[in-house]
C-alpha cells in the first residue's frame, strides 16, 4: 500500500494546508497588489485619486489600524505564551518586535487627526512620528529574523530582559513624542505634504525590507526551519505598503488605502508564521510522534508475527490462531487440521539458480497457497522452505484430502520467474484435531512426523499422521540418543572380513566393518544404526573413529608379526559433505604410521555424483597421498561411465546381490560379466563380495574377476579372531 502524501514540514510546522499556505495564492496576491500599485502610479488620472479625500476615511483608517494592532498583539501573545526553552530564539525577537510595533501603532492611531486628544493634541506630526518608529522597529525585527540562525537562546531568561528592553524603548519614544514633540524633525507640513526626511526614512525602511526579501529568496531553497515563503510574502507586501504610503498626497487618498491594506495583509502573514511555529507546532509534532509510534508498533508486530520475505504469518501468529481454533473445536464445533508443507529439492533450486531465485519461488508459493483455502484458514511460513496451513473446519480426512489435492495441483503449475520456467513439488504432513492432538504443540509434532513420512515416500505427496508413526519416531530418537552415548562410551568395535585373490588364493587385504555392542545387550546390526547415524550427522565422528582405528589395528597386527597387506574402509556421503576428509585421512595415517598405499577407501556412487567439482578435487587429493580408491556396491546406484573416466579409481566392487543371482537365474552372470569387462577396459581391478560357495568363486574366476570376499572364505572377524585365522591359515599353507 502506498503511504499517503503528507504536507511539507519545517521543524514541526506544516505548510500548505490552507489557502494562505498555497504558493500560488501568495504569488497571485503579491502580483495583484504590485500591478495595482504600478497601474495607479502610471495612470495619468491618478492625481485625482491621490488628492481625493473619499477613498480612505478616518473610520476605515481606524478599523485597519486597530486590526493591525490586534494582529501585532496576537503575534506577541502567541509567541510569548507558547514559548519553550528548546524553541528558536527568533520567535521571541519577533514577539518583542511586534509588541513594540503594536504599542507604537496604537500611539499613531490615537494621534491621528479627528481622534480625541491623547494626552497631548492630535497632529499629523505626532501620528507620522509614531508611524515611522513602528515601521523602523518592525523592519529591523524582520531583518534580524532573516539573518539570525533559528537556534534557541543560550540562556532561557534572555526573553525577559528582551521584553523589558522593548517596553523601555517604547516608553522613551512615547515620552519624547508626547512631551518633546518639537525635538523631532518635521515629517509633514500643511499645504506642502510629506517632507524629504520622512520620504528618506521610509526609503530606508524599504531598503531594509528589500535586503530581507533578498535574503529570504535565497534561503527558501535550502530547506529552512521555518515558513520562509510566508515571511517573504509578508515582506513583499510590506514593501508595497511602504511604497504606497510614500506616494500619497492626501491621507485619505487611494494610495493611503492601498498602503494600509498591504500592511494589514503583511502583518497577517507574520502572525500566521508565529501561530504555526508557536501553536500548531506542538500538535503537529505530537501527531508525527503518534504516527511514528503507531508505525513502530506496526513494525514490531510485523517483525514479531509476520515473515519478512512473504508477508505471511510466522509460527508465533500461527500458534496463536491455531490455539483459538483448537479451543473452539474442543468445544464440539467440528474438526481442524494442521498441514506442514515442505518444498521438495529446494536446496537444489538455491544451489542451481541462486538465493534470489529461491526467494522468488517462496514468494510465488506464498501467493498460491491462499487460493486453495477459505478466507478463515491461516497460511504461515515457518522458515526456509517450510510452510504451514491451519484449516479451521474440516469434516474428516476426505474433506482435508480435497484441500491437499488443490494445493499440490496449484503448486505443480509452472512458475515463470526471471525469464525461466520452473516446476516445484511439495511434501505435506497432516494431523487432524482432536484425534491427533488437542494442543498446537501436539498437532505440530504429529504433522511433522507425517511430513517426514511423506518425504520418505519420494515427495509430491501427503501423509496423514497415525499412531505407528509416533512409535517409529520414538524408536528412532531412542536409537539416535543411544548412538551419541555409544560414541562417548566407546561401544563401537570393528570386525574385519578378509579379501583374497581368486587366482592365487593369497590374502590381499581386509575390509573394516563397524559393529555396535551396547553393554548387556545383543550387538546392533549395521543396517539398523548406520542410516540413523547418517541422518543425524553422527556418522561423521563415527567415520573418523573407524578410519583411525582401522589404521591403528593394521599396524598393531604388523607389529605382532601378522601381515595384513591392506585395510579397506567405507566412507559415507555425509562425511564428504560435512567433514574435511583429506585432513582426517592424513591425520589417521600420520598417527598410526600406516603407509598411504596400504589404505583403501570404499566410496559409494552417490558420493561421486552429488557435487562433482568438489568431490573430484577431494578424490584427487586422496589419490595424491597414495591412498587407493574403490567404488562400493557398483551397479546398484547411479552408474555412469563419466565419473569412471574422470575419477582416479582403482577398483570396482561387485555387489553381493549380483553375485547371488549368478546361480539363481539363467542370465545371472550377464551383469557381473558386464561389470568385470567394463573394469578391465578401464584398467581397473574387480572384487566380488558375498561369495558363499565354490561355484560362485569358480564362475567369478572364469569371468575374469580379480578378488573376492565372503563366507566361503571367512565371515567378519574381531581383531583377535582375525589374527588367529591368519596364523592358522599360514600354518596350513606351510
Amino acid at each position: 500500500m502506498t503511504p499517503p502524501v503528507r504536507p511539507r514540514v519545517f521543524a514541526g510546522m506544516q505548510v500548505g494546508q490552507d489557502l494562505f499556505g498555497s504558493a500560488r495564492f501568495r504569488i497571485a496576491l503579491v502580483s495583484v497588489f504590485t500591478l495595482v500599485f504600478v497601474a495607479l502610479w502610471l495612470w495619468p488620472g491618478s492625481d485625482q485619486l491621490r488628492q481625493s479625500e473619499s477613498w480612505f476615511p478616518v473610520a476605515l483608517h481606524t478599523v485597519t489600524e486597530a486590526f493591525s494592532i490586534v494582529v501585532s498583539v496576537m503575534v506577541f501573545a502567541v509567541s510569548w505564551h507558547a514559548y519553550r526553552p528548546e524553541r528558536p530564539g527568533n520567535l521571541m525577537i519577533l514577539a518583542c518586535g511586534f509588541l513594540a510595533t503594536a504599542l507604537l501603532d496604537f500611539g499613531h492611531l490615537m494621534s491621528y487627526r479627528d481622534m480625541p486628544q491623547f494626552i497631548t493634541g492630535a497632529s499629523p506630526q505626532k501620528a507620522i512620528s509614531f508611524w515611522l518608529c513602528a515601521r523602523i522597529i518592525g523592519a529591523l525585527t524582520v531583518l534580524v529574523i532573516a539573518f539570525r540562525a533559528w537556534n534557541p537562546f543560550v540562556n532561557p531568561g534572555t526573553r525577559y530582559w528582551m521584553v523589558g528592553t522593548t517596553l523601555a524603548v517604547v516608553a522613551a519614544v512615547y515620552y519624547l513624542l508626547l512631551w518633546h514633540e518639537s525635538a523631532w524633525p518635521r515629517f509633514f507640513i500643511d499645504g506642502q505634504g510629506l517632507t524629504p526626511i520622512k520620504i528618506a526614512i521610509e526609503t530606508g525602511v524599504v531598503v531594509v525590507l528589500s535586503v530581507v526579501a533578498l535574503r529570504l529568496w535565497r534561503s527558501k531553497g535550502i530547506d529552512p526551519p521555518y515558513d520562509v515563503q510566508g515571511m517573504l510574502t509578508a515582506t513583499l507586501l510590506w514593501i508595497i505598503s511602504e511604497l504606497a504610503l510614500m506616494s500619497y498626497e492626501n491621507v485619505n487618498d487611494v494610495f493611503s488605502l492601498l498602503g494600509h491594506l498591504c500592511k494589514v495583509l503583511a502583518f497577517f502573514f507574520i502572525y500566521r508564521l508565529a501561530f504555526v511555529a508557536s501553536v500548531r507546532e506542538p500538535y503537529d509534532r505530537l501527531a508525527v510522534e503518534i504516527e511514528e509510534k503507531e508505525a513502530a508498533e506496526l513494525q514490531v508486530e510485523a517483525l514479531a508475527f509476520y515473515d519478512s520475505l512473504t508477508g505471511l504469518p510466522n509460527k508465533a501468529l500461527l500458534r496463536d490462531r491455531a490455539t483459538q481454533t483448537l479451543a473452539a473445536r474442543h468445544a464440539g464445533q467440528g474438526k481442524a487440521a494442521l498441514l506442514l508443507i515442505n518444498v521438495d529439492g529446494f536446496k537444489h533450486i538455491n544451489d542451481s539458480f541462486g538465493h534470489r531465485f529461491g526467494d522468488a519461488v517462496l514468494h510465488a508459493i506464498a501467493e498460491r497457497l491462499p487460493r486453495c483455502l477459505d478466507d478463515a484458514d491461516t497460511v504461515s511460513r515457518l522458515g526456509s522452505d517450510e510452510f504451514a496451513v491451519m484449516l479451521r473446519n474440516v469434516a474428516d480426512g476426505e474433506d482435508a484430502a480435497l484441500v491437499l489435492e488443490r494445493i499440490l495441483l496449484e503448486l505443480g503449475r509452472p512458475m515463470h520467474l526471471f525469464g525461466q520456467e520452473t516446476h516445484v513439488t511439495a511434501s505435506i504432513g497432516v494431523a487432524l484435531s482432536p484425534a491427533d492432538g488437542a494442543s498446537f504443540e501436539a498437532l505440530f509434532q504429529n504433522a511433522s512426523i507425517a511430513l517426514h513420512r511423506a518425504k520418505e515416500g519420494g515427495g509430491n505427496c501427503w501423509r496423514f499422521y497415525d499412531a505407528t508413526m509416533n512409535h517409529d519416531v520414538a524408536e528412532r530418537l531412542q536409537l539416535r540418543n543411544g548412538l551419541r552415548q555409544a560414541l562417548e562410551r566407546g561401544e563401537f568395535v570393528l570386525h574385519y572380513q578378509p579379501q583374497f585373490d581368486l587366482q592365487s588364493q593369497a590374502l590381499v587385504g581386509v575390509e573394516a566393518l563397524v559393529r555396535w555392542q551396547p553393554p548387556n545387550s545383543d550387538m546392533v546390526a549395521p543396517m539398523r544404526f548406520i542410516p540413523e547415524a547418517e541422518a543425524s550427522g553422527l556418522i561423521v565422528p563415527i567415520g573418523q573413529w573407524i578410519v583411525h582405528e582401522a589404521c591403528r589395528q593394521t599396524m598393531a597386527w604388523r607389529a605382532a608379526g601378522i601381515r595384513v597387506p591392506r585395510v579397506a574402509v567405507n566412507l559415507s556421503a555425509v562425511q564428504f559433505q560435512r567433514d574435511n576428509v583429506v585432513a582426517m585421512v592424513l591425520g589417521a595415517l600420520e598417527k598410526s604410521g600406516l603407509p598411504a598405499t596400504d589404505l583403501e577407501l570404499e566410496l559409494t556412487e552417490s558420493i561421486l555424483i552429488q557435487d562433482a567439482v568438489q568431490v573430484l578435487a577431494t578424490v584427487r587429493q586422496l589419490r595424491a597421498l597414495g591412498v587407493r580408491l574403490s567404488i562400493d556396491d557398483f551397479g546398484t546406484g547411479y552408474s555412469s561411465l563419466a565419473y569412471l573416466r574422470d575419477f582416479p579409481i582403482d577398483k570396482l566392487k561387485v555387489d553381493q546381490s549380483f553375485v547371488r543371482e549368478m546361480g539363481a537365474r539363467d542370465d545371472g552372470e550377464v551383469i557381473v560379466a558386464a561389470i568385470i569387462q567394463l573394469a578391465r577396459s578401464l584398467g581397473l581391478e574387480t572384487i566380488a563380495e558375498g561369495v558363499e560357495d565354490q561355484a560362485a568363486a569358480d564362475a567369478l574366476l572364469r569371468l575374469g574377476c580379480n578378488q573376492a570376499q565372503g563366507y566361503l572364505y571367512a565371515k567378519p572377524l574381531s581383531p583377535d579372531q582375525l589374527a588367529g585365522f591368519l596364523r592358522a591359515r599360514t600354518a596350513t599353507v606351510a
